[in-house]
């Protein structure tokens, strides 16, 4: 299927008619004039097919100039072409300032081959609504290099503070991809690593499926790396993952996904994730797809320096109610302005004991007692109890320098094990 135009031949000369028609030509819905993106996105999904949006006759609702290349929307969801769209100003919406991304990369590689999870990273958007507290991203240099851009475009003094306050949309980021795939050379250019298997990811730097407008991008860039036989990892915390259960169906084994969840204390968890989905609901999300047959795995991570036997059990058992592939585990690493905030936030929601154990593993040597603890941990339980979870340790490279010994060497060992998931034997690599 594809989008036709036709002129109102009462209007001007961009004043058109917008259809999707079928390889007949015949027209299968009508659009009108000026479709949203929302409504051009929502029948790629009705219609199981993806439109790409390039040249396709559509117009800018600002310039009334036709959409040949890049593009964006207003909130509203009106097209924009990308002259347009790069002058628009942030929009604050409920408490997040929104506009469009101008970032020119798409695909990146990443080195997140070292805990097994990829060798490229796709992100549709900058910033993230879910403004987690312990989160990585704002102190890395894909935000922490464009701080002039983040002001510009959002009002951003400090992006690590003002993590969950501004969100940059990449709209036309499935054209993108697909324009990308079709001029790469996989036998010559694609990384393809031991532990990262040539897969992509989505996302590292935000949330894939935070909000609608998200989930509609990712699911364009899905569908465009399936198409290319390239085994695709998603992570989200969102239950709005399962909207695209059809797609991970078709995919056949080519897609993983799956949900963070440190925890199951749900108040707790909110006072450092303040804009995310319940734990809970991750799970329940998880069960959809799980009860879908979809390759799933869960992020068990940051574990918190509170968490005892008992609650660690728990968890493993709900976990294991959903078959994940694998249960990835990693504990809380106390260092940079993330770690502040965690402490501020445990304060203020009044886990003062919480805070008091923030504040002993900031000593190193308090940290790597911890973190070693809760690896064995963690493992040893899986192993009495439950046969079927297999855990994959991320143990830090600083907790393996600081180690020592016997310790030192197991810890080595995990760092380089693959993860097990069959997933990554399918498609093209």
């Amino acid at each position: 299927m594809r989008l036709n135009t036709e002129r109102d031949p009462d209007g001007g000369w961009y004043d058109r008619f917008v259809h999707l028609v079928d390889e007949d030509g015949r027209v299968v819905e009508e659009f009108g004039k000026h479709p949203t993106l929302d409504e051009l996105r929502e029948a790629e999904r009705r219609h199981g097919e993806r439109l790409n949006l390039w040249q396709q006759g559509l117009v800018c609702k600002e310039c009334g100039n036709q959409i040949t290349d890049r593009f964006s929307a207003r909130p509203d969801g009106h097209l924009l072409c990308w002259d347009c769209a790069s002058s628009e100003d942030g929009e604050e919406k409920g408490g997040l300032t929104v506009n469009v991304d101008p970032t020119k990369t798409v695909l990146s590689e990443s080195k997140l081959n070292e805990k097994s999870l990829c060798d490229y990273v796709i992100n549709v958007a900058t910033g993230c609504r879910h403004g987690c507290k312990f989160c990585y991203v704002p102190s890395t240099p894909a935000i922490d290099s464009r701080d002039e851009m983040l002001g510009e475009k959002a009002g951003v003094e400090d992006p690590q503070r003002d993590w969950g306050d501004y969100l940059l949309y990449r709209d036309d980021l499935p054209e993108r991809v697909h324009e990308g795939l079709q001029n790469t050379d996989f036998e010559e250019e694609w990384k393809v690593t031991r532990r990262g298997r040539g897969v992509v990811m989505l996302s590292s730097g935000t949330d894939c499926y935070q909000d609608w407008r998200a989930a509609q991008i990712t699911r364009g860039v899905v569908r465009e790396l399936v198409e290319a036989d390239i085994p695709v990892r998603i992570l989200s915390r969102s239950p709005n993952l399962t909207r695209d259960i059809d797609l991970f169906q078709e995919a056949d084994g080519l897609v993983a996904v799956g949900t963070s969840i440190p925890s199951f204390d749900a108040s707790l968890v909110n006072a450092l994730e303040p804009n995310a989905p319940p734990p809970m609901a991750r799970w329940e999300a998880l069960d959809e797809v799980f009860r879908a047959d979809v390759p799933r795995f869960v992020s068990f991570s940051p574990t918190y320096p509170t968490m005892d036997r008992d609650e660690i059990r728990e968890a493993l058992s709900w976990f294991a109610a959903v078959d994940p592939d694998v249960v990835f585990h990693e504990p809380m690493n106390p260092r940079g302005a993330n770690f502040e905030m965690c402490l501020e936030a445990t304060r203020e929601a009044g886990y003062n004991g919480v805070a008091e154990e923030l504040e002993r593993i900031h000593d190193h040597g308090e940290w790597t007692k911890y973190a070693i603890e809760h690896i064995k941990l963690v493992r040893e339980i899986a192993e009495d109890h439950f046969d079927r979870l297999h855990i994959h340790s991320w143990p830090d490279r600083k907790l393996i320098e600081t180690a020592s010994g016997g310790q030192k060497e197991w810890l080595k060992q995990l760092k380089q094990k693959a993860s097990p998931e069959p997933f990554t034997r399918t498609g093209q690599f």
